[in-house]
């Protein structure tokens, strides 16, 4: 703008350069408007050659993009799947995404890429494939360090367009949760200690008792998240195995593995080796106190380490609960089926 009005006024002497104050900002808007009037148009104020804005032309369009879109697939039957968390949910930092399918998964790659999971603060994961204790396919999506806290995520998935391979989805995903505090416990079958730590700090050093340093009794070492909270929890020999045969009710109980592992109030007459003796079936037992304090301020996701020499040494793979994050990322990552 500046440089056309230099034009203009070496154009015009300056005994004629006056012109009333109306006519200079009616010059002025004149020359602005041409300047910034710089659409995509032909110039002539009519509608580009093509366009077509009638309601014919509209429905066209609509046809076209309609054709464009990806078909549902409907051939075979419908492959189901559970998806954790659950959507609004508060989760502590160690809760992976999970989808745990009903059927096999043949055609693990396109699942995989039909998903994507998106955090409000630059999170680094990955997907990983994982069989659980029932043989059944399961794919979570780990962080590769926990969580931070009060992080928003979303999952999404476009399921329905895609082929699993002999079956299809008759649902997509739009999921949203976040995770609260970072709360991480530490099972150490040594000293007989459960360590909890709250965003970096120990809160509490509870007595416990592991499991009994024996064959199909000892505890499973790893790092698990908490996968369920259940205030009376019936436990049996049957269940799990091993030498002993029981059957009781514990309470407060929160599990972190398939395989039967729970941190629970400890039975009555195992009270007097908490904080002594592993002398249970697997499991974290406590004192009536410690274990209802402990379930009032756990949260699902909550990552539970189990360690000590007494530890049976057998993870039973990452698919035993939320094991995920008892193997190394890098492992971790070549679990995906893409490539």
């Amino acid at each position: 703008m500046l440089r056309v009005q230099s034009q203009a006024s070496s154009a015009i002497p300056a005994n004629r350069r006056r012109f009333p104050a109306a006519r200079i900002s009616a010059v002025a808007f004149t020359g602005l408007f041409l300047l910034t009037a710089c659409g995509g148009g032909d110039g002539d104020g009519k509608a580009a050659a093509g366009d077509e804005t009638s309601a014919d032309g509209v429905r066209k369009q609509a046809e076209a993009a309609q054709a464009a879109a990806p078909k549902k697939v409907t051939s075979g039957p419908v492959l189901d799947f559970d998806l954790t968390p659950g959507d609004g949910k508060t989760v502590g930092t160690g809760q992976p995404v999970s989808l745990a399918f009903k059927k096999p998964v043949k055609n693990k790659a396109a699942v995989e890429k039909a998903l994507s999971v998106t955090a409000s603060n630059a999170t680094e994961g990955s997907w990983g494939w994982v069989t659980t204790q029932a043989g059944l396919d399961r794919l979570d999506w780990r962080p590769k360090d926990p969580w931070k806290p009060n992080t928003d995520v979303t999952v999404k998935g476009t399921l329905t367009t895609i082929d699993p391979g002999g079956a299809h989805f008759d649902r997509d995903l739009n999921r949203t949760f976040k995770t609260g505090r970072d709360q991480q416990l530490t099972a150490d079958l040594d000293t007989h200690r459960l360590i909890v730590k709250r965003d970096g700090k120990q809160v509490k050093s509870i007595p416990m008792s592991g499991g009994e340093p024996v064959k199909d009794r000892s505890s499973r070492p790893g790092t698990f998240a908490i996968k369920s909270r259940e205030e009376k929890v019936h436990m049996t020999s049957a269940s799990v195995g091993g030498p002993k045969s029981y059957d009781v009710i514990v309470n407060w109980g929160m599990r972190f593995s398939d395989s039967g592992g729970y941190l629970h109030q400890a039975t009555d007459n195992t009270q007097r080796f908490v904080g002594n003796t592993n002398i249970s079936a697997g499991c974290v037992g406590m004192t009536p106190e410690d274990a209802k304090w402990l379930y009032a301020h756990t949260l699902l996701g909550d990552l539970v380490t189990v360690q000590g020499k007494e530890a049976t040494g057998e993870l039973g793979g990452p698919g035993n609960g939320y094991a995920d994050w008892s193997i190394p990322y890098e492992q971790w990552k070549t679990k995906s089926a893409v490539k």
